[in-house]
C-alpha cells in the first residue's frame, strides 16, 4: 500500500510573517537602491557636465580664446529692426544709451550660432547635453531649414511667422535638430519636447538639460576673464539653458525662483504672479528648507568653469556666492547674474555682470 503524501502550505499566519518580513526588507533596501540610482544620476550628469565644459576649452583653443559670436551682421540687425514677420508684435526695446529701437531677435535667430550646434564636433555624441536626473529640459525649437541662407528663407515666408502665430525665429536651429521637425515654416510646427497647447511632443528632436552661459558671449575674449577658475561657463540646465541667473543655476528645476526673494536677489521682481506657474511660489522663495527638495542632486548642483575644472556645489551656497553687488569678493563665483524686467542696467532686464 502506497504511503499517502502530505501536503504542505503556508497558514494564513505564515504568510502574513512572510509579507511582514518582505514589508521590511523593502523599507530598508528602497530607499538605499533610489539614493544609488541618484547618485548614478549625478555622476553621470557631472561627467557630461565636464565633457561640455572640456569642449568649450577646445572650441576657444581652436579660435584664438575668443568667445562664440553674437550675431553681427548688419544686414540681420537692418532686417529684425525694421520688424518683419508681423513684427510689430515682436519684442522691441530702445537703447538707454542714444534712444534707438533695438530687436534683440537679430542676436539670436542665426541657427548656427547655437553653442551646441557650435561644440557639435567637439563632442562624442549630443547626449551630453542631457541630464538624467533633469525634471526640465528645452532643446531645439524653431527649426529653419535655410541653411547658410537661413535669412532668406525666413524673408520668403515673412508673412506666415511672428509672436501672432506661434512661430518666431527667437532662437533658431538647423534642420537636423528638431527630429521629425525639419523645417517649422513648412511644417507649421515647433520642435517640442512635451505635449503642450494642443501640440504633440516631437520625436527624435534635440533634448538639453545641461546649459553654456552665453553671457560670455559679450565678454568676446576668455583671456579677459579675471578668475576663470570661478567663472561659471557650464552647468545643470532647466527650461532655460542658455543664461544663468542666481535662480536657474542654483535651482536649474524651479524657474522664476528669482521673483521677489528679498535680500537674495533683485527687489524690482515684486510683481511676478507667473512665477507661481513655473512651481516657484512665494513660500519657496522666502523659506530655503522648502526648495532644498527641489535641488537636482542631493542639495546642489553640478557646476562646470572656464578653466576646464567641474563640480557640486550646495545650492544655497551658489546663492549665496552670487554676484550681487558691484564689489564682488575675490574668490566668488562669477559670470552668472541676478536679474529682473525692470533692474536699472546698462542692458534693460538684465543687471551688470562681474
Amino acid at each position: 500500500m502506497l504511503r499517502e503524501r502530505k501536503r504542505w502550505s503556508f497558514t494564513l499566519v505564515e504568510l502574513a510573517a512572510t509579507v511582514a518580513i518582505f514589508g521590511v526588507l523593502s523599507a530598508l533596501f528602497l530607499p538605499a537602491l533610489a539614493r544609488a540610482r541618484a547618485q548614478a544620476g549625478q555622476a553621470i550628469c557631472l561627467a557630461n557636465v565636464r565633457s561640455v565644459t572640456l569642449a568649450i576649452r577646445m572650441y576657444l583653443a581652436d579660435w584664438d580664446a575668443r568667445f562664440p559670436p553674437r550675431e553681427t551682421d548688419p544686414d540681420v540687425v537692418a532686417y529684425f529692426n525694421h520688424f518683419p514677420g508681423r513684427g510689430d508684435t515682436l519684442p522691441w526695446e530702445k537703447v538707454p544709451h542714444d534712444g534707438s529701437l533695438y530687436c534683440h531677435r537679430s542676436t539670436q535667430a542665426n541657427p548656427y550660432l547655437r553653442w551646441p550646434v557650435l561644440l557639435d564636433q567637439y563632442v562624442i555624441s549630443r547626449d551630453v547635453w542631457r541630464c538624467p536626473s533633469a525634471r526640465l529640459e528645452g532643446g531645439a525649437s524653431f527649426i529653419n531649414s535655410g541653411g547658410a541662407d537661413w535669412l532668406s528663407h525666413l524673408r520668403a515666408h515673412e508673412r506666415e511667422w511672428g509672436k501672432s502665430t506661434d512661430f518666431c525665429p527667437m532662437v533658431s536651429w538647423p534642420a537636423g535638430w528638431g527630429g521629425e521637425v525639419t523645417d517649422s515654416l513648412t511644417q507649421r510646427r515647433l520642435a517640442v519636447p512635451i505635449a503642450a497647447k494642443g501640440r504633440a511632443a516631437s520625436k527624435g528632436m534635440f533634448l538639453q538639460s545641461i546649459g553654456v552661459n552665453t553671457s560670455a558671449n559679450d565678454m568676446v575674449s576668455a583671456s579677459a576673464v579675471e578668475q576663470p577658475e570661478c567663472y561659471v561657463i557650464c552647468a545643470d540646465g532647466g527650461a532655460t539653458t542658455d543664461d544663468f541667473g542666481t535662480g536657474t543655476l542654483a535651482y536649474p528645476d524651479l524657474c522664476a525662483l528669482e521673483c521677489a526673494a528679498p535680500g537674495v536677489w533683485m527687489p524690482d521682481w515684486e510683481n511676478c504672479p507667473w512665477s507661481r506657474d513655473c512651481g516657484a511660489t512665494p513660500e519657496l522663495r522666502a523659506d530655503p528648507a522648502l526648495r532644498r527638495p527641489y535641488a537636482r542632486h542631493f542639495g546642489g548642483v553640478n557646476i562646470g568653469f572656464l578653466d576646464g575644472h567641474a563640480n557640486w556645489l550646495d545650492s544655497e551656497a551658489v546663492i549665496a556666492l552670487s554676484p550681487t553687488t558691484a564689489n564682488v569678493e575675490r574668490g566668488r563665483l562669477r559670470g552668472y547674474h541676478s536679474w529682473g524686467p525692470t533692474s536699472d542696467s546698462p542692458v534693460a532686464g538684465i543687471s551688470p555682470l562681474y
